[in-house]
């Protein structure tokens, strides 16, 4: 079963490929403050929110700032 979480809510860790295939861990951040950004490349407005998220990034990146882009695409069928 899915927990929900409410807002100030701590994510339970987990871990995940980075696109070089490194294991990462959410707690790997700690001490940082972590936009969870899912998405999906057949997600338009998901799409349209990238430029956004890479202002944001720019501007608070030297201020303990990290996102963690979690691709919600289809093992295989990344390309479609």
């Amino acid at each position: 079963m899915t927990k929900k979480l409410s807002v100030g809510q701590l994510v339970p860790d987990f871990a995940q490929e980075d696109a070089d295939g490194q294991i990462i861990k959410l707690s790997d951040f700690r001490g940082q403050y972590v936009l969870l950004d899912f998405w999906a490349s057949w997600c338009r407005p998901c799409r349209a929110e990238n430029p956004n998220l890479v202002k944001s990034y720019a501007e608070f990146k030297d201020k303990k700032f990290e996102i963690l882009g979690i691709s919600l695409d289809k093992e295989g069928k990344r390309d479609a």
